[in-house]
């Protein structure tokens, strides 16, 4: 972390700062909004931003293009200009521009704070860098909706595209995140409008057994009659009709239920929501034995998979 200075008039001394903006030699020193200095090499921030480089070339009296609070000074062979980004955002920024350092972001806030710089500055190659920071599994699988929200307001398609999925995985209403005045009120309608659709389309699955694999016929709530039959009978993909007893019925409508509020495969391997068809299935002799191995395979090898398939058919109609 750089050191902090005194709010004195700019300075050229870099004997206090951290390697690696200490150099000697730099041609360039950045004060920031909080008063830390920072002793760089022009060549590194030139080729992350053209904008700069045209600002720097073009001196203080013609900027181009003009930026918001920043003042440019000369002091004999060293320019010396004067952020409004504090200095842990500047730092960031600059280890991305140095060619052997790659900084970690380890939240949110630190990674907007990191684009925004470098979208004010144009540093689009430098925003690619970041990506992965964005993208973390635990940022995507905690805070999904403002991953999304990030990506689309710095124009990173994919990621938004792939934060959308994750944003599905959380209550249709969720919590307000300040990130979302960013983005236009369209976008976040229309990214409800998705978390509907992959409901409806997720739901269905529940309701419709054409998709079940041709031996399901097998499963042990197709071949009992000892239960309590549900009184429909439900289709499947060999062409016949089959009974199917009732506690298999009741799992598929509290999986539907679910589905219906967060629709993603993960909901419906809750221990929670087999154990109660479990649970009703064990005053069967014959499910007894069955049930926990059939709903197992029936969940973990074809409900799961046919889920994501489900939702992989919505799209996502957000302009980008």
């Amino acid at each position: 972390m750089s050191q902090f200075v005194g709010a004195a008039p700019l300075s050229v001394e870099v004997s206090s700062f951290r390697a690696p903006f200490d150099a000697t030699d730099a041609d360039l020193i950045i004060h920031t909004s909080d008063d830390a200095k920072f002793a760089v090499h022009k060549i590194f921030l030139t080729v992350a931003s053209p904008l700069l480089r045209r600002f720097l070339l073009s001196g203080a009296s013609s900027p181009c293009p003009p930026f918001e609070g920043l003042v440019l000074k000369h002091n004999g062979n060293q320019a010396i200009i004067k952020l409004e980004e504090d200095a842990q955002t500047t730092e960031r920024v600059l280890q991305f521009c140095y060619p052997f350092s790659n900084p970690v972001l380890s939240n949110l806030n630190d990674v907007q704070a990191v684009l925004e710089m470098m979208r004010k500055f144009g540093m689009k190659g430098l925003m690619n860098r970041v990506k992965g920071s964005l993208m973390q599994q635990a940022f995507l699988d905690d805070q999904p909706l403002r991953v999304f929200a990030i990506a689309y307001r710095y124009g990173l398609e994919d990621e938004a595209r792939i934060a959308a999925k994750y944003t599905v995985r959380q209550p249709f209403f969720t919590p307000y995140v300040e990130e979302l005045e960013h983005i236009p009120a369209s976008v976040y309608h229309r990214l409800l409008q998705y978390h509907r659709k992959c409901s409806v389309a997720t739901c269905s699955l529940t309701a419709d057994f054409s998709w079940f694999p041709s031996f399901a016929s097998r499963w042990v709530w197709f071949q009992c009659d000892d239960c309590v039959h549900h009184s429909l009978s439900w289709p499947l993909s060999d062409g016949k009709i089959y009974e199917v007893n009732a506690w298999f019925i009741e799992f598929m409508e509290r999986a539907r239920n679910v589905l219906r509020e967060r629709p993603c495969s993960r909901v419906i391997a809750d221990p929670f929501l087999i154990a109660e068809c479990l649970e009703a299935a064990s005053g069967c002799h014959t499910c007894r034995p069955a049930a926990f191995l059939d709903l197992s395979v029936f969940i973990g090898e074809h409900f799961v998979l046919e889920i994501e398939r489900a939702i992989d058919t919505v799209e996502l109609d957000i302009p980008f």
